[in-house]
């Protein structure tokens, strides 16, 4: 006859307790992430999104600093050093999964052109797909094996998580400016507790598997990434210190949910959600230090 063990019982009921709060985690981060979407629309106009298309070679240089140079980085560090399975898959995944959902919140914090950031999240968002595509097929040429970029999958999640709330608040802010600016002040108070109260809830429910992943020099190949990102996209921005603060984290900071996609597709005995919730963790301090800096540059400046 088995021994009765109440640690057993209560490690179980604990361990079920956490699955279950890490999926309220991910479904309070997605919701607060269209919330902060459908916020940015509210105060935008359709001359703030087609600004960017204004401006060629601003348009040239930020394709050029998120869609090739940020993948050939990740290509590079992968290819270059022995990086651990799972770090080096989810690495490769956000290289090639363009547009932060954070973009607009976070550039603008730092001194950025809210515009500029909303532009280049609209065009990201409609070139993600066939980007993606054109990715995998080069991924194929570079790894030696078949890669699946789900089309419909991501168009599906990127419509859900940006275009449809940001086109929702556009259309609000068009019909009824009113209405827009009594949803605005609500909407930014909510999404300014959800967000990080399901970002860290997200953190600690990973926790056990991001703790694993530390060691071997992962966070330095991530802090790699995260900080090359932001110094080419803050010199490929120009002179503009404006567009250089929001085309830095557009470069270093990826869609989280589309690696995920693109990672269970091509990978799917690998759980890389650890991996890119580490890689969440180290955008988040790296981009702390920048904005710091970038303030204390910018007050510097005569």
């Amino acid at each position: 006859m088995s021994r009765f063990c109440p640690s057993r019982i209560v490690a179980g009921a604990w361990q079920a307790g956490l699955v279950n709060w890490a999926a309220a985690a991910k479904m309070a981060f997605g919701l607060s992430l269209a919330l902060l979407v459908f916020g940015s629309g509210l105060r935008t106009r359709l001359t703030d999104v087609t600004a960017l298309l204004r401006r060629p070679i601003l348009l040239g240089r930020s394709l050029v600093a998120v869609l090739i140079l940020a993948p050939a980085l990740a290509i590079a560090l992968v290819k270059i050093f022995d990086l651990h399975h799972e770090v080096a898959i989810a690495l490769v995944a956000l290289s090639i999964s363009p547009l932060p959902p954070l973009l607009p919140n976070r550039g603008e914090k730092a001194g950025g052109r809210t515009d500029y950031g909303l532009g280049l999240v609209l065009l990201l968002a409609l070139l993600a797909v066939p980007v993606i595509m054109v990715s995998a097929a080069l991924l194929q040429v570079v790894f030696g094996r078949d890669y699946v970029a789900t089309p419909w999958a991501i168009a599906r999640l990127l419509m859900l998580s940006v275009l449809g709330p940001l086109a929702a608040g556009m259309i609000v802010a068009d019909r009824s400016p009113a209405t827009a600016r009594v949803l605005d002040g609500p909407i930014e108070r909510v999404q300014r507790w959800l967000l990080p109260i399901a970002m860290i809830a997200l953190l600690i429910s990973a926790a056990p598997d991001m703790w694993k992943l530390i060691g071997n020099r992962t966070l330095l190949f991530l802090a790699i990434f995260a900080v090359a990102g932001l110094g080419v996209g803050h010199m490929l921005g120009g002179p503009d210190r404006r567009f250089a603060a929001m085309l830095a984290f557009a470069t270093s900071c990826r869609h989280p949910a589309t690696a995920l996609t693109l990672v269970s597709a091509n990978f799917p005995s690998t759980d890389a959600h650890a991996a890119v919730a580490l890689y969440g963790l180290v955008t988040a301090i790296t981009g702390a230090f920048y904005t710091i800096w970038f303030r204390r540059t910018q007050t510097a400046v005569p």
